[in-house]
């Protein structure tokens, strides 16, 4: 793993909340940190601590993996339990869930 790019981090962290439509102030308030220190990391002036950063990636609701690399993880734990829970229902339950996670993201990619 090579250094981390903070200016790049906090542009992604930045990106995701706007997309979110939350405040600087409401994300900070969900991290425990104080709104001027949200912004230096968004503008990437000062380290972060490793609980704020896990603070961040679960108050926007995406992996660290994600926050670092703009990568998606291989696999997700959170839509793995969901499957498993589905799949135990009926096929006829997995097939309707399967079908509105389809109709979900083509509306999303319409937005």
């Amino acid at each position: 793993m090579g250094k981390i790019d903070y200016k790049m981090l906090g542009e992604q962290i930045r990106y995701i909340r706007n997309q979110l439509h939350l405040s600087q102030e409401h994300l900070a308030e969900l991290c425990d940190i104080s709104p001027s220190f949200m912004g230096h990391i968004e503008r990437g002036t000062r380290k972060m601590s490793m609980e704020t950063f896990v603070s961040i990636a679960d108050a926007l609701n995406v992996s660290t993996d994600y926050l670092l690399y703009n990568q998606l993880p291989d696999n997700d734990a959170t839509i793995a339990g969901i499957i498993e829970t589905v799949k135990q229902n009926n096929e006829a339950h997995y097939d309707k869930y399967i079908s509105i996670i389809r109709a979900l993201a083509e509306i999303s990619d319409r937005l």
